[in-house]
């Protein structure tokens, strides 16, 4: 009959303090307490004596850890030993079941401000909950405003983030240390403390405010439209005439529009997908009805050939085949030498136009275009906001408001609204009078 065994004993083994211990199957193993000049001996006895008495009462659990250390933090106090790297971590797994990705697909801004604190919150991902504080966010903070960055993989110099930009990612950490008190992962005054830090005032920071441009004049615009394609200059020019948003022009369909009236169509984004349909405040239960006088409707003519169709009006691979036809009127070559037109072509080619633009793809098409122009860059949404400004300057304040947006209804009921007629009338004017 075998005897009892000893308690293990703590020993020192190539500088380094160990223990001889049987597991549960029979096994003897040794488990490294580490040197001496991490912790003082002292603090390694005292370690070894809570390990062990976790290991009597759960062996199996014990060893499931990395190290002794990580076994007495975690199976002592785990809600206190939660370290900042573990608190994002959970955050982003809650968030990306939770939050709702944008309409184009994109991430939740959310989710973009947590993946870009990661990248300075790296050097606090070990520390524990409880020690990252003030001074630590300030550091943080710090950091993104020397941060320099390339914006795509063609610009020549680097950018920074803007003032608003750090804003939002500081704001973004008391909302995930305000997520971890409902898990008991941090507290309340955890919170508070990090609320000592302020946010980057205009004026009295390194960090820039992103500058207002001035209304995009009619002859940029029109400089500008001369190195797009004919599908995104279009796209513009209906940005410029409605004051529409570039989300709205890039998933527009011939579905969405009315044109019961021949003198005014009406576009209903995301027609089909309930009774206010489918925009950027469709949360808020508000109908977004776009009037579409003659000038719009000269546009898309040319482009609608199925007023039912569900497929947008302006794709990507019509605006490559318009740049492959282009650059064969432009060939230098005889037809008789080098390549024939399509004979080079791939028939499964790895990247492939998408079904839609979105708004990104829209942006920088734009920039490249501007940058050829030699014209001061401006953005999709910069047409919107000049367009608004024309109206409200010539038409006033109140007019400006019914033709960017107006009260929620039923789809079917929109020619009873009377903002709608206002919107149609205001449409009309505009073109009228060529504002």
């Amino acid at each position: 009959m075998p005897g009892t065994r000893k308690p293990p004993k703590l020993r020192q083994k190539q500088g380094c303090f160990v223990a001889d211990i049987y597991k549960p199957d029979g096994k003897r193993t040794t488990v490294s307490f580490g040197p001496v000049g991490e912790r003082t001996e002292g603090q390694i006895y005292a370690a070894f004596g809570n390990w062990l008495d976790l290991f009597n009462q759960h062996p199996h659990k014990v060893l499931a850890f990395e190290n002794p250390y990580e076994a007495i933090a975690k199976m002592v106090n785990p809600a206190a030993i939660v370290t900042v790297g573990d608190l994002l971590d959970k955050y982003v797994e809650w968030a990306e079941g939770y939050l709702v990705p944008m309409r184009d697909g994109r991430p939740n801004p959310d989710l973009i401000r947590v993946k870009r604190l990661k990248r300075f919150i790296e050097p606090y991902r070990k520390w524990p909950v409880t020690d990252f504080g003030p001074d630590e966010l300030k550091a943080v903070q710090s950091r993104m405003v020397s941060y320099r960055y390339f914006r795509t993989n063609h610009e020549e110099e680097q950018v920074a983030y803007t003032r608003s930009s750090i804003n939002q990612v500081i704001n973004q950490v008391y909302r995930i240390w305000q997520w971890g008190i409902g898990r008991e992962i941090t507290t309340e005054g955890q919170r508070q403390r990090l609320k000592e830090v302020c946010p980057l005032r205009s004026g009295r920071s390194a960090a820039k405010d992103r500058p207002k441009r001035a209304p995009v004049t009619e002859a940029e615009f029109e400089e500008v439209a001369k190195h797009l394609t004919t599908v995104v200059a279009d796209m513009l020019r209906l940005i410029w005439l409605t004051a529409m948003r570039p989300s709205e022009v890039c998933r527009m369909r011939p579905f969405d529009i009315v044109q019961d009236d021949p003198e005014c169509w009406l576009y209903v984004p995301g027609r089909d997908a309930g009774p206010v349909g489918d925009h950027k405040t469709a949360y808020r239960q508000r109908l977004r009805v776009i009037p579409l006088a003659a000038k719009a409707q000269a546009i898309l003519r040319a482009r609608i050939e199925d007023p039912d169709s569900k497929i947008p009006v302006f794709t990507p691979a019509d605006a490559i085949q318009e740049m492959r036809e282009r650059r064969f009127a432009q060939r230098q070559t005889p037809m008789d030498q080098g390549n024939r037109a399509g004979t080079n072509r791939r028939a499964h080619p790895m990247i492939k136009p998408g079904v839609s633009y979105n708004v990104n793809s829209l942006y920088h098409a734009v920039q490249r275009a501007c940058k050829r122009a030699r014209v001061e860059r401006f953005a999709p949404y910069d047409l919107r906001r000049t367009a608004a400004t024309r109206v409200r300057a010539a038409l006033g304040k109140e007019d400006a408001k019914i033709l960017l947006g107006h009260v929620s209804t039923d789809t079917t009921e929109i020619y009873l609204l009377e903002e709608v007629q206002e919107g149609i009338k205001l449409a009309k004017r505009v073109e009228a009078a060529e504002i």
